[in-house]
Order: C-alpha cells, then structure tokens, then sequence
C-alpha cells in the first residue's frame, strides 16, 4: 500500500517534536535545583507537618503541611502540587519546597501583565490607614489617597487619625487597575480612579453603539465646567457644550445646572471613534427666534428689558427671550454722549422694531421712535422721559 508522502512528513514532524520534548525533559530532570525555581510534583507521603514531594527523577522535595493546606484542602497522596524551591538541598539531602512563595511568584507574575495590559481587577479592602487602603488580591496592595475616586484630600481636621470615609471601604471589593508592580521592591501600588476613567470608557463606547442622534433620553448632571455640562444619561456621560444649554444669550450658561439636576437632552451626535457623545438641552425648546420670525413685525411696538450698555448703544430683550440692539443714536431725541445717560441694566422701555435679520440673528430696536418715548425705569427715582 502507498504512504502517503504529506502523511508521512507530518509523523515525522510529530516524531522529532516529540524527541526534542523528550531531550528537554530528560536535561531538566537532570540539571540541578535552583532557589526560586517553580517545580511540579506528587505527593508522595504525609507524615506529622511534613508532606514528601516526588519531583519525577529529580531529588525528591519536603513542604510544611500546613503551609500546603493553607488555602482550605486538605493535602493527600496523589495530589499534584506546585512549589518554589528555598534550599536546592536539606540538611536531609531533600529540597526544600514552599507552595506559599509559589503562589507569591504566580501572583507577582498576574500583577505585572495585568500593569502591562491595563486590565481592571477587582480587590477586596482589607485595612484603611491614613495614607488609603490596603487590598488584598492575592499580595498586599496600596491604593493611595490620591488614588481614590471618591474621597479626595483630608481637610486638617482628618490628619490625624483615619478618617470615617475611608474606614467605611473596609470589607468592599472595589474596582482596581495596577498601576506599579514591582516585586523586587515589594511594592504593589493600585488606583481605583484609574480604574473607574476606564470603566467609563468602556460604557461611552458600549452606548456609542448604541444610542442614535435625535434620541431624548433623561439624565443627571454629573459634572459642570467652564465648557460646558456632562449629563450622565445611564449608560455613560455626554457633553452639553456651552452653546447648547440655552437659547439665552444674556445669562452664563453654565450656572444654570449643578451636579444632581435632573434634565432632559437630546442627542445631537455620536462620535463612535473616540466614544464621545454631544449632548443638547437648548434644542428640545423652539428656538425662539422661529417665534420671532413669526409674530414679529417691522414698524411693532413693544417693550423690552435693557440687558447690556455698551459705548455704542444698549442691548434690550424683547418677549420671545432674543436680544435686539438700540444704537447710541435711537435711544434719545436729543444727542447723547453715551448710552449710559439715558438707560442701564434692568430699565423696562418702550421700543419699536426696525429691522429683522433672521439669517444673522440680529434685531434693529429704537426708543426713539417709540410712542411716548418713554423709560419705564426700574429705579428708585421717578420715570425718565427722554
């Protein structure tokens, strides 16, 4: 019968990995035991505290009991064990083994990959000192103060004890990312803010894909800058920027929210690249200068609050909550040096509309060609006719 040629390449293929294996086994059994080196073997026998360890060839190796149980099972024959070499040789010729420096080795080697691939894992608190919290995640790790999400610096009061908020983390399991791994130090720092920025990425980019412009959705305010609001609307935060809080042009717009406000907005873009999502609460209210197009007339009379003066004249709102502009020239029949003689912040007064521009957003107002001419002032001194 004829073999088939590829058939026969792959066997021996099998063949030869299957001798190197063989070679590399037989040189390790071989080669002495060196301190630190993980090695795997049987349980040989139990005897008092002591568990025999066959190490396949090897010398054979010895281990506490009960540093071998101390994970709560119990160490038979035939179990497999793996240990960390202390002494290549006891006083008894035996290896002396250590499951417990194994597992520190094992978890040394977690934390540092876990350092490199920026995956979040999560730890229980175990003590709270003044400086942060001590973890356990399978070494003693330190999670810093300025590390901490939600706590921030102590206030003079605080330093010298340790304080409630961080005692109530103790027995909680908190998310952490690692952020120093360094074993040589013995040094294992972690940070729950780190953590916490990267969760909430990983929902901007799961809501991203989610969420479509012209959704309405609810949400809280999370956090309000000088840019503008984060609304926080379930699956992660989007930002209301400034120029789209309110149609109001006379107020800063940013002090109309703070952190806790309900609201509603209106998603307006979803940028899936980078995970952001542009958020607008001005657009769920007509924009007011559609009324204005529509029930505003030139040659109309009405009045108007005086919100701004400015050398070359005075910025009023009118009804529909736009501002128009009274130049210098239409605030008096008789000739003014500024603005500010006639009219300041506050003042109610009778305007006649101008000019419309709904293209530019601008309106043309005149006091002085109102009827009656007339400042309403809010003051405290009497009505200015001018």
């Amino acid at each position: 019968m004829a073999v088939d040629p590829e058939v026969g390449a792959n066997r021996e293929a099998e063949t030869m990995a299957e001798l190197l294996a063989g070679v590399e086994e037989d040189e390790r059994a071989l080669r002495p035991l060196r301190p630190g080196e993980i090695v795997e073997g049987i349980v040989a026998s139990v005897s008092g505290d002591e568990v025999l360890v066959d190490l396949g060839g090897r010398s054979a190796g010895v281990l506490s009991l009960r540093e071998a149980s101390g994970e709560g099972t119990d160490v038979a024959v035939g179990d497999r064990v793996v240990a960390a070499v202390v002494q290549p040789e006891g006083p008894d010729g035996r290896a002396v083994l250590s499951t417990r420096r194994a597992r520190s080795r094992r978890q040394w080697t977690r934390m540092s990959e876990l350092e490199k691939s920026g995956e979040v894992v999560e730890a229980q608190v175990v003590e709270a000192n003044r400086g942060g919290l001590v973890v356990d995640v399978g070494l003693r790790g330190f999670v810093p103060l300025s590390q901490l999400a939600a706590v921030g610096s102590l206030n003079a009061t605080e330093r010298g004890a340790v304080p409630d908020s961080l005692r109530a983390y103790v027995g909680k399991r908190l998310p952490l990312k690692v952020i120093e791994a360094d074993q040589r130090r013995d040094r294992l720092i972690l940070s729950e803010k780190a953590a916490a920025q990267q969760l909430r990425r990983r929902r901007k980019e799961e809501a991203s894909s989610e969420l479509v412009e012209g959704q309405v959705l609810e949400g809280k305010v999370a956090s309000v800058t000088t840019f503008g609001v984060f609304v926080d609307v379930g699956a992660a935060d989007g930002l209301v920027h400034r120029s789209e809080i309110t149609w109001d042009k006379g107020i800063e717009p940013t002090t109309l929210y703070q952190p806790g406000d309900t609201v509603r907005v209106l998603v307006t873009g979803v940028d899936r690249e980078r995970g952001r999502i542009s958020l607008s609460i001005k657009r769920l209210e007509e924009d007011p200068w559609a009324r204005a197009v529509r029930e505003l007339a030139v040659g109309a009379e009405l009045d108007a609050t005086i919100t701004r003066v400015m050398p070359y004249g005075a910025f009023a709102r009118v009804p529909m909550g736009i501002e128009g502009l009274i130049h210098v020239s239409e605030i008096a029949s008789r000739r003014i040096a500024t603005p500010a003689e006639v009219v300041r912040p506050g003042d109610l007064v009778r305007v006649r509309l101008v000019a419309i521009d709904p293209e530019r957003r601008r309106l043309s107002l005149s006091m002085r060609q109102a009827a009656g001419n007339v400042v309403y002032a809010t003051r405290t001194n009497q009505d200015a006719n001018v």
